[in-house]
């Protein structure tokens, strides 16, 4: 079935984006019901998507940490599309604590293992891999990025402020955005160098006060709405010059009914796939950009 079909049978509302031009537009709650479950071979606890460039309908997906080293790639319903049925596998990677997954327009995928829930972890990376075949049963060997924050004091005395759970690019760099438990903002960063065998500094762009934790990102096809996932709110950034995501017009839509999503991802310009950390179910949004 194609993802066009599963839209409009699970009955989507659609959110007029075209008038809000407040610094903070807020909406009305949405609730929202699962039109899929993840196959249970896909694994216990989705914590990234992104889609894939090379085969169509497909969306990546990674576990959380105590999962292999592994991405799985999806139909739209949440089954299992490799050959095998199974995982692929990436040599010399190793899940610590993979939060967020993410690619670009030649078809890489950056697989970011930066969660942090103390903001102690001393040695944080991102490793980005070619998209596979779907026959494939592991990965060619990954680059592998070591990545820090400029000025984390890594002994404890951060106030839990480097977590981080949602990451996405935009004209081929990678932002991170964390999820400050410390105050419930979030901080975006720009990775602007992949040196090798040494730790690269992000690049700190700015703090913005979200009100929620936030758990993950995705920008659209056309690069002109940051969607940016919260436990309890989607936010839409739009509009924006250049890079300053913070600086265009915003709207925040609570969500009611969905658990705690953690994995969020454009399928087209005016459509969102989101699942659930707790039971793998996959819920649909669409947008009416306007």
């Amino acid at each position: 079935m194609q993802l066009t079909t599963v839209l409009l049978l699970s009955g989507l509302v659609s959110l007029a984006m075209s008038g809000y031009r407040d610094r903070e537009n807020k909406k009305p709650p949405l609730e929202l019901e699962p039109v899929s479950h993840v196959s249970k071979s896909a694994g216990q606890e989705i914590s990234g998507l992104a889609k894939s460039y090379r085969h169509e309908d497909v969306y990546w997906a990674v576990n959380d940490s105590e999962n292999p080293a592994a991405i799985v790639p999806l139909s739209p319903e949440g089954k299992v599309v490799s050959a095998s049925g199974r995982n692929i596998t990436i040599p010399k990677a190793h899940n610590i604590d993979w939060e967020a997954l993410a690619t670009d327009s030649s078809g890489r995928l950056y697989i970011c293992d930066v969660g942090d829930n103390f903001s102690r972890r001393k040695q944080l990376q991102v490793y980005i891999i070619p998209e596979p075949s779907l026959l494939s049963s592991s990965t060619p060997e990954p680059e592998i990025i070591q990545i820090r924050y400029p000025n984390q004091d890594t002994s404890g005395s951060d106030k839990l402020l480097y977590d981080c759970e949602a990451a996405f690019v935009f004209n081929e760099k990678l932002y991170l955005l964390t999820k400050r438990l410390h105050d419930a903002a979030t901080s975006l960063y720009r990775l602007d160098t992949r040196k090798r065998n040494t730790v690269n500094n992000l690049t700190f762009m700015k703090t913005y006060p979200i009100k929620g934790y936030v758990t993950g990102a995705d920008v659209s096809p056309d690069q002109k709405t940051l969607a940016v996932l919260t436990y309890r709110a989607l936010w839409l950034f739009h509009d924006f010059p250049n890079d300053d995501f913070f600086d265009g017009r915003k709207t925040k839509i609570p969500l009611k009914g969905a658990g705690q999503i953690e994995s969020i991802v454009f399928t087209s310009a005016k459509h969102l796939l989101l699942i659930n950390e707790t039971n793998n179910e996959i819920f649909s949004i669409r947008l009416n950009v306007e």
